[in-house]
């Protein structure tokens, strides 16, 4: 395999992806699936983060609102023109992330660190295009974030 002097070792390629005002970006080796948003099922008595239950390919999936992720106070965004199907790393389980847009594939060098108040399944931040990008940990999302 050659390697190239002009990446760094600490480079990775991520899914850049909008929910409500916050930009996100996926780990590509854990971003499964974007599809158009499938029909959502609501689940009774669920925190407003958790949409509900899709089905994709026979399959059901817990679908999670990303912007009421990062925003728990305000809630859902509501446009949800997508879903990320999120693969589990080392693991079979999956996770959808409803979000408003997707960009394509950005490629991310030296992520600063995290902020005292960011929850543990954001990995870090950085800036793409000048805006603030939210490094989005695939492990702790299925820890932190699909569950209260």
């Amino acid at each position: 395999m050659r390697s190239d002097p002009d990446i760094a070792e600490h480079e990775a390629h991520y899914l850049l992806v909008r929910g409500g005002g916050f930009r996100c970006a996926i780990p590509v080796e854990a971003a499964k699936l974007v599809i158009k948003a499938p029909t959502i099922y609501p689940l009774p008595n669920s925190e407003a983060r958790l949409l509900g239950l899709a089905q994709i390919a026979g399959e059901p999936l817990a679908v999670v609102d990303l912007h009421a992720l990062l925003d728990p106070e305000n809630g859902r965004s509501g446009g949800h023109e997508l879903t990320v199907v999120v693969r589990r790393p080392g693991g079979t389980s999956s996770l959808g992330l409803a979000v408003d847009e997707a960009f394509g594939v950005v490629t991310i060098a030296d992520p600063r660190g995290r902020a005292d108040d960011d929850p543990g399944w954001i990995a870090g931040r950085t800036t793409v295009d000048d805006r603030t990008v939210f490094i989005l940990d695939p492990v702790r999302l299925f820890v932190d974030g699909s569950s209260g």
